[in-house]
C-alpha cells in the first residue's frame, strides 16, 4: 500500500483537514482511495469518494454529540474515536514540535550530527506514543458505514502502523462493495495496478515497451494466455465482454457511462476498464467501434498522430496506450457509416495530403491519388515482366516476383466512388493497415526502378549467363550469387536494401574479376584442345575397329561396349578459336563471341587419358586372338589361297596397326580365312 504522509506535528498520522491518496488491494487488484482526517463532522464527509477513487475513509477527531451520521455511499466509512484527544496527546504533539525546532536550530552546531541523532530518536519515540494514543482512542470507537454495521474497530486499529489501519478498512469496504469480480485474480503474488494496464496493452500487441514477463504473470487473471502456453485470447470466454455487450445491447452507448460502469460499479478500476474496452473492440464480431470526439489527440505506437476520430479493430493493435482514453471517447457500439474524419486515418495512408484537408477537396485529392496509384501499378507490372525474363536463372528465384505481384494485385483491388466507398474497400482488402503501407512502399520502390530499368535488366542478363563453377572459382561464384540475390526484385524493392546504385558498382567490380578469370580459362582451354581432339579421334577409330572385330564370333565374346558409350559421351569441344585471351572484351557479353565457351566448360583430357588405354587393351586382346588363330591354321597345314592373300595383306599392314585399315569388307574376308 502506498500513501502520501505529511511530516507535521502529527507525524506518522495522516494530515489534518486534507485528502490523502491511498491504495488498497482486493482480489488481486489495487484500488485507489482517499483518507480524510477532520477535526469535526460535516455533511459532505458522508458522501461518496471523489473522481478516480474507489473508497473513502473519514477519521474524525471528536465523537458527534447528536448521534451517529447516516452514510450515503456504500464505499465510504466514517470513523469516530471513543473519546476526545487528551492532555497526553497534546503534550506529545508539543514535544514533537519542540524536537523538530531544536533539530533545525542545531544544524550549524559543531556537534549537530550527534544532537540531531538524539533528537530524531526522541521524535521517533514520541511519534510511536502518539500513534499508540490514537490507536487506543479509535479501537474503542465506532466505524459507521452505509446500511449496516461496520467492522470491529479493535481489529482495524491494531498494531502501530496507521497505513495498515487504513489498508484493513479499505479491504473490508472493497470486499463488501465488490464481493465478486469478473476476473480470476485470486492468488496473484503481486496485485494488478493501474499503471500495469499500459504495459499489458503493449505486451498483448508486441509494441515497444512490451513486458512478456508481466503478461505471463498477470495475463491469465485477465483471461489472457501465458506466452508459454501457446494459447490464444478467446473473447467468448471473457466475462467482462459479456458485461459490455449488455451495456450496448440497445445500440451505441456513451463511452463514459460504460467505462464508469466497469470501473466503479463492476470494480475493474479506470485503466483496466479502458483496457477491456479496447480489447472488446479488437475481438468483437460483427465489428464494433469507439467513436472519439473530433478534437481527440491520440497517437499511434509508431509515434505518429491518430488522424481519425474512430477506433476500429484494425487500429487497436497500432494504437499507443493513452491513460486519458476515457476523456477522448464519445461512444461505443456497433460499426456505423463513417464520416470523413472517421475514415481519414485509413485514407491518409493512400493519400497523405488528406491529413490537412477535408470536404470536396479531399475527394478530389483522393481520386487523384487513386489514379496515380493505378498508373504506377501498370509501370510496376511492366518492370516485373522484364525482371522475370532473366531472374528465373538466379538463386532463390521461386516466388520472388510472385509476392510482388500479390502486392500489386491487392492495391489494384482498391476502388470506389467517394471517400466512404474507398474506405470500405481499403478495410476489405487490408484487414491489417501496415500491409497497405508495405504494399505502397513496394509499389514506390518498383516504380523508382523504372529510370534504371535498362541497366538493371542488362546486369541481370549478364549475371544469369555468366556461369561460374564454385569448385574452381569459389570466391567468384559467391560474388555472382550475392549479386544475383541483391539484384532480385524483392531486394531491389526493399526500402532497407542497398539500392541499385550500390549494386551497380559491385556488378562492375564483378565484371573485372570475371574477365580476368575468363581470359585465363580461355587460353588454357584452347591450349589443351588440339591434343585432346587428336587423341579423341584416334581413340574413336580404334573403338570402331574393336566394334568390327567384336562381330567375329571366332574371336570370342565381344568386349568394350561400356567403353564405347563413355567415349561417345566425351564432348569434342568447339573448333579452334581465332581470339587470344587478352583480346577478349567481355564488357557486354560474359563469353567469347566466337567459341562461346563458359567457365564451366572444360577439356575432357583426364577422362580421355583414362579411357584410351582401356580401348588399346581391348583392341589388343582381339588382335592377339586373331593372330593366335591364324598361326594355328598355318601350323596345321590348312593354309589355302585365301590365307596366302591375307598374309600378303598382313605384310602390307602390320596386324598391330590393323585398326587403321580395318573395315567391314576386310572383316568379311578375315572370317573366310578363319573358316
Amino acid at each position: 500500500m502506498n500513501t502520501t504522509l505529511d511530516r507535521t506535528p502529527r507525524a506518522g498520522l495522516f494530515p489534518m483537514d486534507a485528502v490523502t491518496s491511498i491504495t488498497g488491494v482486493h482480489q488481486g487488484i489495487e484500488y485507489r482511495g482517499e483518507v480524510v482526517w477532520a477535526r469535526r463532522r460535516s455533511p459532505e464527509l458522508s458522501l461518496g469518494p471523489g473522481d478516480g477513487s474507489h473508497f473513502k475513509i473519514v477519521l474524525l477527531q471528536e465523537r458527534p454529540k447528536s448521534g451517529l451520521p447516516k452514510i450515503v455511499d456504500q464505499r465510504t466509512a466514517v470513523c469516530f474515536p471513543a473519546s476526545r484527544s487528551g492532555r497526553q496527546a497534546t503534550r506529545i504533539i508539543g514535544e514533537i514540535t519542540a524536537a523538530e525546532q531544536a533539530a533545525y536550530l542545531t544544524r550549524r552546531d559543531v556537534d549537530a550530527a550527534a544532537i540531531n541523532t538524539a533528537l530524531r530518536d526522541r521524535q521517533h519515540d514520541l511519534e510511536k506514543q502518539l500513534i499508540s494514543e490514537e490507536s487506543a482512542r479509535f479501537s474503542k470507537g465506532v466505524i459507521c458505514v452505509h446500511d449496516g454495521p461496520g467492522p470491529d474497530p479493535a481489529e482495524i486499529y491494531s498494531g502501530g502502523d496507521p497505513v495498515q489501519w487504513m489498508q484493513r478498512l479499505a479491504t473490508w469496504l472493497l470486499a463488501r462493495f465488490y464481493p465478486n469480480l469478473p476476473l480470476d485474480s485470486h492468488g496473484l503474488q503481486d496485485p494488478i495496478c493501474e499503471d500495469d494496464a499500459g504495459r499489458l496493452f503493449a505486451s498483448i500487441f508486441s509494441q515497444p515497451g512490451a513486458d512478456p514477463e508481466l503478461l505471463g504473470r498477470l495475463g491469465p487473471a485477465l483471461g489472457l494466455p501465458s506466452p508459454g502456453l501457446g494459447g490464444s485470447y478467446d473473447p467468448l470466454e471473457c466475462q467482462v465482454f459479456s458485461l459490455i455487450r449488455q451495456q450496448i445491447a440497445d445500440g451505441p452507448a456513451p463511452f463514459a457511462q460504460v467505462h464508469h460502469y466497469l470501473a466503479y460499479d463492476v470494480g475493474l478500476t479506470g485503466q483496466l476498464a479502458s483496457l477491456f474496452l479496447t480489447l472488446f473492440i479488437r475481438h468483437e464480431h460483427p465489428e464494433h467501434q469507439i467513436q472519439l470526439t473530433d478534437d481527440a489527440a491520440m497517437f499511434m505506437a509508431d509515434g505518429g498522430p491518430l488522424l481519425g476520430a474512430r477506433l476500429t479493430p484494425d487500429l487497436i493493435p497500432l494504437l499507443a496506450w493513452d491513460d486519458d482514453l476515457a476523456s477522448y471517447a464519445a461512444s461505443i457500439g456497433p460499426a456505423s457509416a463513417p464520416r470523413f474524419i472517421d475514415a481519414r486515418h485509413h485514407l491518409s495512408v493512400l493519400c497523405p495530403e488528406l491529413a490537412s484537408i477535408g470536404g470536396d477537396a479531399a475527394d478530389e485529392e483522393l481520386n487523384r491519388s487513386l489514379g496515380s496509384i493505378t498508373g504506377d501499378i501498370a509501370t510496376a507490372s511492366r518492370i516485373l515482366d522484364s525482371l522475370e525474363v532473366h531472374w528465373d536463372a538466379g538463386p532463390g528465384a521461386t516466388g520472388d516476383t510472385g509476392q510482388l505481384r500479390a502486392s500489386l494485385g491487392r492495391l489494384d483491388r482498391i476502388s470506389g466512388d467517394g471517400y466512404a466507398a474507398i474506405y470500405h474497400s481499403v478495410r476489405a482488402v487490408y484487414p491489417a493497415l501496415p500491409e497497405l503501407k508495405g504494399d505502397l512502399e513496394t509499389l514506390r520502390q518498383l516504380v523508382s526502378l523504372d529510370i534504371d530499368s535498362s541497366e538493371i535488366f542488362e546486369a541481370q542478363r549478364y549475371l544469369a549467363n555468366a556461369l561460374v563453377p564454385s569448385v574452381k572459382f569459389p570466391n567468384l561464384a559467391v560474388d555472382r550469387d550475392t549479386l544475383l540475390t541483391a539484384i532480385s526484385p524483392s531486394r531491389l524493392t526493399n526500402s532497407r536494401g542497398r539500392g541499385w546504385s550500390a549494386v551497380a558498382r559491385d556488378a562492375e567490380g564483378f565484371k573485372i574479376r570475371y574477365t580476368q578469370a575468363y581470359r585465363e580459362h580461355h587460353r588454357q582451354f584452347h591450349d589443351a584442345l588440339p591434343v585432346f581432339q587428336s587423341g579423341l579421334q584416334e581413340a574413336k577409330k580404334k573403338m570402331a575397329a574393336l566394334a568390327l572385330l567384336n562381330t567375329l564370333s571366332e574371336l570370342g565374346t565381344p568386349v568394350g561396349a561400356a567403353l564405347q558409350k563413355e567415349l561417345a559421351g566425351l564432348p569434342p569441344g568447339p573448333p579452334p578459336c581465332s581470339f587470344q585471351g587478352s583480346e577478349l572484351d567481355l564488357s557486354n557479353e560474359p563469353c567469347c563471341p566466337e567459341c562461346r565457351i563458359s567457365l564451366e566448360q572444360t577439356v575432357a583430357s583426364a577422362e580421355l587419358a583414362r579411357l584410351a588405354p582401356q580401348v588399346d587393351m581391348a583392341l589388343g586382346g582381339k588382335t592377339q586372338e586373331l593372330s593366335r588363330r591364324l598361326v594355328e591354321k598355318a601350323l596345321a597345314g590348312r593354309a589355302d589361297d585365301r590365307w596366302r592373300e591375307f598374309l600378303q595383306i598382313v605384310q602390307a599392314s602390320e596386324l598391330s596397326s590393323l585398326a587403321n585399315t580395318l573395315d567391314s569388307d576386310l572383316v568379311s574376308f578375315i572370317k573366310q580365312v578363319l573358316d
